[in-house]
């Protein structure tokens, strides 16, 4: 089976998490897990705890086949870095054949991860596009320049497919998700100004937020 990882602070999770994570299962994967992160690498204070968001992300998905949710994060505590939660998702699914979903931006700071040059060995990439960034031949030559040095001197750019394969034929996958200018932090904001959040995430999960004053 081909399953996505998608990891975020999910503070709280939105249409826009839910669309991108439809169309990536519906172009690459069998199914996509979401975990949501205990402390972020960077040390940010996350205004939720991973508990309150993990309930929010099972309101979410509720009856969705494709769509999962982890707290494999929660569970270990400390600061959630990739490579920790990759390898125990390589554990708990050894046949499956894994993606880590990424954003672009996470993606032009890949060269500061903890651990960052072994993870090309061990699952796929699916990185997602918002903006109006074209996969042509020029960007994605330009992309290669982001990789580890370790990674960068095996790669084959696969144009056809938008994707690089590595030494170890794993893929990092480029694809554009439909834009969707909506953020967690305007719908906190939204919360705190008494402005309506409707049609920005699931009706459930605003009522989730209502009865536990949440971002009030």
């Amino acid at each position: 089976m081909k399953i996505g990882i998608f990891g975020g602070t999910f503070n709280p999770i939105h249409y826009g998490h839910l669309r991108a994570a439809e169309e990536i299962a519906q172009n690459f994967l069998e199914r996509v897990i979401f975990v949501p992160t205990n402390i972020t690498s960077n040390k940010e204070k996350i205004s939720q705890s991973p508990k309150k968001r993990l309930e929010m992300i099972n309101i979410a998905i509720n009856n969705h086949k494709k769509f999962g949710v982890s707290d494999i994060e929660m569970k270990r505590g400390g600061i959630s870095y990739s490579y920790d939660t990759i390898i125990q998702f390589k554990k708990l699914y050894p046949n499956d054949d894994l993606y880590f979903i990424i954003g672009m931006d996470t993606y032009f700071d890949l060269k500061n991860w903890k651990n960052g040059e072994f993870l090309f060995d061990m699952v796929n990439f699916i990185v997602i596009n918002r903006n109006n960034i074209r996969f042509n031949p020029k960007n994605l030559i330009k992309l290669t320049s982001f990789l580890p040095n370790k990674i960068k001197g095996g790669i084959n750019i696969d144009h056809k497919n938008k994707r690089f394969i590595t030494s170890k034929n794993k893929y990092i996958n480029f694809f554009q998700i439909t834009r969707m200018d909506i953020s967690s932090t305007i719908i906190r904001n939204n919360f705190k100004k008494n402005i309506s959040n409707l049609y920005l995430l699931p009706k459930d999960v605003i009522n989730y937020i209502i009865n536990n004053k949440m971002y009030f």
